[in-house]
Order: C-alpha cells, then structure tokens, then sequence
C-alpha cells in the first residue's frame, strides 16, 4: 500500500479526538469563548489550551486575548484554513467509510 491510500491521508492534527471535537464544536459559529468551548467539551483550562495550540499552529484557529470590561476574554475562532481543512477531514473519512460498506 502507497502513501497515497485514503488513510494515510488523514490529517493527524484534527483526527485526535479532542481537536475533532473543538473543530466540530466550532464548525458554522463566528467564534467561542474559551470557558464556553471548555465547558461544552468538559475539558480542562491545561488540556484546552493544549489541543488549542496545536490547532492554532496548524493555522486552524486563531485565539484572541481581549478585555470585557476588567475581566480578561479569550476567544477561539476557526480560520478559513481550518474550516477547509475540517471540510477535507469529512470527505476523506466518509470516502474511506463508503469503500468500507
């Protein structure tokens, strides 16, 4: 089997289920507060924050640090990269599905 076979084309970075989640929790939304998005995947600040980075030097999201009034506000938007390469990921896997049926 070469290289060229559907499964070794996944994309390693979204096929960890987590960062699966966070980019299909982020899927068609303008952006996600941070403590939001933890609280929808019932993750920790330390174990968002790291599948976040992992996304965010992908390209795949871009993570922006403001103020709402005095209290501190991180946001998580997914990039156009990401949404295309979210869109690559879904088509990949349901090909590799259907061969499978």
């Amino acid at each position: 089997m070469g290289k060229d076979q559907p499964h070794n084309l996944i994309d390693d970075v979204i096929h960890q289920r987590t960062r699966l989640a966070i980019m299909a929790t982020l899927a068609g939304l303008d952006d996600l507060d941070f403590n939001d998005l933890k609280a929808q995947l019932s993750l920790t600040d330390g174990n968002l924050s790291t599948h976040l980075a992992a996304l965010e030097r992908a390209g795949y999201v871009k993570i922006t640090k403001s103020f709402k009034g005095k209290k501190p506000r991180t946001t998580v938007t997914q990039t156009t990269a990401g949404r295309k390469a979210l869109k690559n990921y879904v088509n990949l896997l349901q090909g590799i599905l259907d061969q499978a049926k």
